[in-house]
């Protein structure tokens, strides 16, 4: 299963083909025949982090991901392309790499409509825009905060992993009036994440 940490190690992973990928072929049978084995593999991207009111108050952050699950590809197509056991290896956005850069589309791919699935408890843990939010702002701000939820009180930042099947989690700041020093805090220690003051998607 895809776990957080290998998730995070790739500072979140890219939605969008290089010039390289789309320079090689827009279709994978092509890029195949051109001696080419192996999927293409996500790209690390930038990340950024946006506010809505939390319910009890304060403001719920949450990523640029999507908030709905983005198709991925069949494992038999998948393994038709590369191999026997190929899927193990992948990250969702490697599957959503393959398909912005069409390599497949149409039957070749499924919806996660099955909220019983590995599949979607994978993106549900580390995908989801509120559980990505949480995963890499604890890696800044979790210190000393324990396992399963807890509070920054530098920033007011309340980490909660809530009791559920699959994984949820949040991270809210308790006083709306912090989120510039959050900015500016994020801004000092990485290139990589940024806050947005302000509901830039909702």
């Amino acid at each position: 299963m895809i776990s957080r940490r290998n998730f995070l190690k790739s500072a979140a992973a890219s939605t969008t083909a290089t010039p390289l990928a789309q320079h090689a072929s827009a279709d994978h049978d092509t890029y195949l025949k051109r001696g080419n084995k192996h999927p293409l593999r996500a790209e690390p991207r930038r990340r950024t982090i946006y506010s809505k009111p939390a319910p009890d108050g304060g403001l719920r952050l949450y990523s640029d991901g999507s908030p709905d699950p983005r198709p991925l590809i069949r494992t038999q197509v998948l393994e038709r392309a590369f191999g026997k056991g190929v899927e193990q290896s992948l990250l969702q956005p490697d599957h959503w790499r393959m398909i912005d850069a069409r390599w497949f589309e149409g039957d070749e791919l499924f919806e996660l409509n099955d909220v019983t699935s590995w599949q979607y408890a994978v993106w549900k843990a580390n995908y989801h825009p509120e559980c990505e939010a949480h995963d890499l702002l604890y890696d800044f701000f979790g210190k000393g905060v324990f396992p399963g939820g807890g509070i920054n009180k530098d920033y007011n930042l309340a980490f909660s992993e809530h009791p559920c099947t699959p994984r949820f989690a949040t991270v809210t700041l308790l006083n709306e009036h912090r989120l510039p020093d959050l900015v500016a805090r994020i801004t000092d220690l990485t290139e990589w994440v940024s806050i947005e003051i302000g509901d830039g998607r909702l």
